[in-house]
């Protein structure tokens, strides 16, 4: 054997030693890693089964209570509408002619008897006016006629003829001057000109649109209520609306249906509120709220709502000292701010804080938090600043100047 193949065989005896002592070195390494995640584990475990209720007594969790008192709540009716002009008329032409005049732009105000617009008179005064000489003709011959009557020269079939002529005379000329009367179009009412589709130069047919006009005051805010709540809305009843702007405005039930529609089962009702501005246009989107009644029910926060596993909405309360309960409600109005609920008991313990993060039948650790005049929680920070302040209050002058 030459010294090549000899010092080759050193190498890869040597290679294979230098590899094996490095798996022997890992393992031990990977042992351990393995024994510190035994310790850890056995260590959460311990602490898990530490936190865990029934196990040593000790809490899962801890949340913050109130102790609600439910209090009479006036029960609204809230349901959306629009506004809706009191009185909306299209006028139309009752005679044939063309426009040669407009007495008023669209959109502006006019009262009643103002002129609207006004068509060519044409050939009707010569009517009216052949009419009236007509007219005063028979009058003349049904004199003549009863004159001579009276002396026996003229029969009474003969004076009843000549009074049917003069009769006609008259229904001609009324005829005549109706039919002059309708070249000028007048406002029937104080209101506004919505709409003015007629103009000048335009022939008009008999029942052309010639112009829109709405009585906006008062003003009518119209919803539709559902069957259920119908019973419970009498005429001249108090309502508050809310405008799609923010406005807000108290007015009155002049009008509810008793007669449902038959495709939506819903009954129409009319809340009338005073428009003597004019600001407020048709049309626009409002909420209307009529009190029907008082119910028991709890001011609460809206955060506290939540939904259980069912998916049903409720607030969760603690029973017998430290359990955790949940409560089905039914929402009976409010704002973003505040809401009613009710079909709940008349005093418990509500969850307002911490709700949810615990299930039903939980032990937990409750903190019990004090509430204002409306039986909602003081927040914390509040209570500490006021304290705080009373602490300072207290302070003597002496200690001021000593800090």
């Amino acid at each position: 054997m030459n010294a090549s193949r000899l010092i080759a065989i050193f190498l890869v005896v040597g290679t294979v030693i230098w590899i094996g002592s490095a798996y022997l070195v890992g393992d031990d390494t990977a042992d351990d890693a393995a024994m510190a995640q035994a310790d850890d584990a056995s260590t959460t475990g311990a602490s898990v089964t530490a936190n865990a209720p029934g196990t040593d007594g000790a809490t899962r969790a801890s949340v913050r209570t109130i102790t609600s008192n439910a209090v009479d709540h006036v029960d609204f009716l809230r349901v959306s509408g629009r506004t809706e002009a009191v009185i909306s008329v299209e006028i139309r032409a009752e005679t044939e002619a063309s426009v040669v005049e407009l007495g008023i732009a669209k959109g502006q105000p006019i009262n009643k008897g103002d002129l609207i617009a006004k068509l060519a008179v044409d050939g009707r005064m010569a009517q009216v006016q052949k009419a009236r000489a007509l007219v005063a003709q028979r009058e003349l011959e049904s004199k003549a006629a009863e004159s001579l009557a009276e002396k026996n020269y003229r029969s009474k079939t003969g004076v009843a003829q000549t009074l049917a002529l003069l009769e006609e005379a008259r229904a001609d000329l009324k005829i005549a001057q109706t039919e002059l009367n309708h070249t000028e179009i007048r406002a029937p009412f104080d209101g506004i000109v919505e709409n003015l589709p007629a103009d000048i130069g335009d022939l008009m047919s008999i029942g052309d649109p010639v112009a829109t006009l709405i009585k906006a005051d008062p003003m009518l805010v119209v919803a539709h209520v559902p069957e259920h709540s119908i019973r419970a809305i009498d005429l001249g009843q108090l309502a508050h609306v809310r405008l799609y702007d923010g406005t807000e405005y108290d007015g009155i039930v002049r009008y509810a249906a008793r007669v449902a529609d038959n495709s939506t089962r819903t009954f129409r009702v009319e809340v009338e509120i005073d428009n003597t501005d004019l600001s407020i246009p048709d049309g626009m989107t409002a909420e209307m709220e009529i009190p029907v009644g008082t119910k028991r029910a709890h001011q609460v926060l809206p955060s506290v709502l939540t939904l259980n596993d069912d998916g049903k909405l409720g607030v969760r309360s603690v029973v017998d000292g430290n359990k955790v309960d949940f409560l089905p409600v039914e929402l009976q109005g409010g704002n973003r701010e505040r809401v009613w609920i009710g079909g709940l008991p008349e005093k418990f313990e509500l969850i307002v804080v911490g709700h949810d993060w615990v299930k039903e039948g939980a032990t937990v650790g409750v903190v019990h938090l004090e509430t204002d005049e409306n039986g909602l929680p003081i927040p914390t920070e509040v209570k500490d600043a006021e304290t705080d302040a009373d602490d300072q209050s207290a302070t003597t002058l002496s200690e001021k100047v000593a800090r």
